[in-house]
């Protein structure tokens, strides 16, 4: 409009006295195109006014967050149809030019009245404007409208034509987040005042939370926890129960006895849970410690009623897994299921092989701590389709479902191969293996007993067959268990009668065969009733049973009593026998052997005692240590069937190892073009070389496997090719 005006009045001056006159534009001919020309550039202005008007007035009224414009006396002068929802009116009318002190709580509107009476008075760019945020309650309305909390977010709109604006208020609903709030400071408190004793610990064993109980039974050192953390492990717990949870992510309990600053004994059991952020990872351990002893006899056990406390809800105490109780409830489900829908399941009964030995030698700390980490993998390896199940000690039960025989086995020995992994315990590495009994549904029974029964034959079956494997269920192992169970019973009483005997099968010089350079001797037990048993029948039983200690006892007795008579004729011959892998965890066993041949008169390089290699990886290193024992006294060490397993060169070492005897499959293979048994031969003989160990055939029975092994260096070997086992009095004769 300026620039109009200015124009019109040039347009009215008049032209210069020397301007000609052809040039001179009269006013009454340039007004009305100027007028018309402004007219509509006018309209043009204010048409795009009026459309970013009302795309402003767009946006404000559609805003989905609730939008007011107030004066500064309070008044609202403008809201957004979202406001209207908020406060509770439908008519738009009844909000506007209402003040907005009469729809939000006392203190809210205190803090508001403080604010707009001190505004500021603006006359810059939005960008200086005052703002300001804070919370306001909105009270309900009569019309069923809530309670809402909000974050008020304040700004002053500057205007030109008066040195006064007005105020955007923009509401942003903080309801759920203030309810939260107040949740959490109740259960804050709750947690603070708690009889119980309340604690969380971050990842790295910092005590993030202790409730006033825990502060008190910590005597307020808990910001420096970590560093006394053990004098307080019977009352939160300790950082290996911590670490389990925060891995595993499954709660754990444990039962505790703490000392109170007053010296007064508790018992206590501490739960530990996981606790997880917004992602889902565990960010820190959780635990209610929970003081029962008011609750328990003053003559009970801790560890009972803590046992009693966790089985009752179907679970084992110290793996958490189901017990037999949970376990039977799951499987009869499970068995309903089946029976329904026409399908299989598959139950397997596993047991650790040498865990107990372990567990003796290692401690039951250890021990725990094993069965805990089989625990894990076990689930790890069957996933969420099956159930884990410890009955006692290291006995296992697993049920698989919704599966095919094929996914079955394959489940099953995933579980193998995840328990052979190594473990780290105590600064030792522990290496087991486990054997696996299968039975299915139908198949092997309709009933949870009979399942069991028919797992168990299975299971007794891997583990005389060698253990570390899997073994299903048959009617040739049901007619195999009928006559163990009579062997069993006629082993314990042959063991107290002394009805065993040894047989020798000479060790010969491969050069000269005609010399014999020393002996194995191998049991032998003749039963009235059954006959002559096989080693391989009674000898597993007797490991199985606990008996094989006695069993190696009677080897040794007999041992003597060959050598006593061999002396006496003038003849020292070194002599193998072959000892239980169980016995060398009896504590007493070195001692037990030096003792008895030092009062016999056997001078201990006459004893040589053969292992099988594949019992060394279940071996601890405190067996290994004994076994180094035996040899610093004299007694030769010879690992049987070498080849077979996977036996450590460092377990040779310190074992003082003085012979390796090569397995017979692979000597049965000898001499007849088969290069890869041959190329492993050889190298167990170079490597015996290197090590200064003898290295002994046993299984020949051929002139071409003697020729082979004469040419490769082997000098000693065994087999029916010279001599079978003799019995005592025939052996003699062969020395004589």
């Amino acid at each position: 409009m300026s620039a109009a005006r200015g124009n019109a009045k040039a347009g009215a001056e008049r032209p210069d006295p020397g301007t000609s006159p052809g040039c001179v534009l009269d006013d009454a001919d340039i007004t009305p195109h100027l007028l018309d020309h402004q007219t509509r550039e006018l309209a043009n202005a204010l048409a795009t006014a009026e459309i970013e008007s009302e795309y402003y007035r767009g946006l404000f009224e559609t805003a989905p967050l609730p939008v007011l414009v107030l004066d500064r006396s309070g008044v609202i002068r403008r809201a957004n149809l979202t406001a209207e929802r908020v406060f509770g009116v439908r008519d738009p009318a009844p909000l506007v030019n209402r003040s907005i002190y009469r729809l939000i709580d006392t203190d809210s509107a205190n803090g508001l009245h403080q604010y707009l009476s001190g505004g500021a008075r603006l006359t810059t760019s939005p960008r200086d404007t005052l703002r300001q945020h804070f919370m306001i309650d909105i009270l309900p309305k009569g019309n069923g409208t809530a309670h809402l909390t909000m974050e008020a977010h304040l700004a002053w709109l500057p205007i030109i034509s008066s040195d006064v604006g007005d105020v955007q208020m923009l509401l942003v609903d903080r309801t759920k987040a203030a309810e939260r709030e107040k949740q959490q400071m109740l259960s804050e408190a709750f947690l603070k005042e708690a009889s119980s004793l309340m604690h969380a610990f971050d990842r790295e064993g910092e005590l993030t939370f202790a409730n006033a109980m825990t502060e008190a039974h910590t005597q307020g050192i808990e910001s420096d926890i970590r560093k006394v953390r053990s004098r307080f492990n019977g009352l939160l717990g300790s950082r290996a129960m911590d670490i389990e949870v925060l891995t595993s992510g499954r709660p754990c309990f444990a039962p505790g006895i703490h000392v109170t600053p007053s010296g007064e004994r508790r018992n206590v059991i501490i739960g530990k849970f996981p606790i997880r952020d917004e992602s889902g990872s565990h960010v820190a351990v959780g635990g209610i410690s929970t003081d029962i002893t008011e609750l328990v006899e003053p003559k009970s056990d801790l560890e009972r009623v803590f046992n009693q406390v966790t089985a009752s809800a179907g679970r084992d105490p110290l793996t958490r897994l189901l017990n037999r109780t949970g376990f039977m409830e799951q499987i009869n489900e499970e068995i309903r299921r089946a029976e329904a829908s026409g399908s299989e399941l598959f139950l397997s009964f596993i047991d650790i092989d040498g865990f107990k030995e372990t567990n003796d030698v290692m401690g039951h700390e250890v021990g725990d701590a094993l069965l805990c980490a089989i625990a894990r993998r076990m689930e790890d390896a069957i996933g969420e389709t099956g159930h884990v199940a410890r009955f006692g000690g290291d006995e296992f039960v697993l049920l698989l479902a919704n599966r095919t025989v094929n996914e079955a086995e394959a489940c099953l020995e995933c579980v193998l191969d995840g328990i052979r992994m190594p473990y780290e315990v105590a600064g030792t590495q522990i290496i087991l293996t486990c054997s696996v009994g299968l039975s299915t549904f139908p198949r092997d029974g309709t009933s949870a007993e009979e399942l069991l029964r028919a797992a168990d034959l299975a299971l007794y079956a891997s583990k005389a067959g060698g253990r570390d494997r899997i073994t299903q269920c048959s009617d040739a192992l049901r007619t195999d268990s009928e006559r163990r169970l009579r062997i069993l019973s006629s082993l314990r009483k042959a063991l107290s009668e002394d009805s065993f005997r040894l047989v020798f099968q000479p060790k010969v010089d491969l050069h000269n065969s005609r010399r014999i350079v020393g002996a194995e001797a191998l049991l032998r037990w003749k039963d009235p009733l059954l006959g002559e048993v096989a080693p391989l029948e009674f000898v597993p039983l007797a490991e199985l049973n606990g008996l094989s200690n006695a069993l190696d006892l009677r080897v040794l007795k007999l041992f003597v009593e060959q050598q006593k008579s061999l002396f006496s004729r003038g003849v020292f011959l070194p002599i193998s026998v072959n000892i239980s892998a169980r016995s060398l965890y009896a504590a007493n066993f070195v001692k037990t052997v030096i003792s008895f041949l030092d009062f016999n008169g056997i001078p201990t390089k006459y004893l040589i005692m053969e292992i099988t290699e594949t019992s060394l990886l279940r071996f601890s290193s405190d067996i290994i240590e004994r076994l180094g024992q035996l040899s610093s006294a004299g007694i030769r060490l010879s690992i049987d069937d070498f080849g077979m397993g996977y036996a450590s060169l460092l377990y040779l070492q310190k074992m003082n190892t003085s012979e390796l005897k090569i397995d017979r499959s692979f000597v049965a293979n000898l001499g007849i073009g088969e290069t890869q048994t041959e190329r492993i031969v050889q190298a167990i003989l170079i490597m015996g070389r290197g090590l200064d160990i003898d290295v002994v055939a046993e299984g020949i029975e051929t002139e071409t496997q003697r020729e082979w092994l004469v040419n490769n260096g082997c000098a000693v070997g065994q087999g029916f090719l010279f001599k079978r086992p003799q019995e005592r009095k025939s052996f003699e004769r062969l020395l004589i």
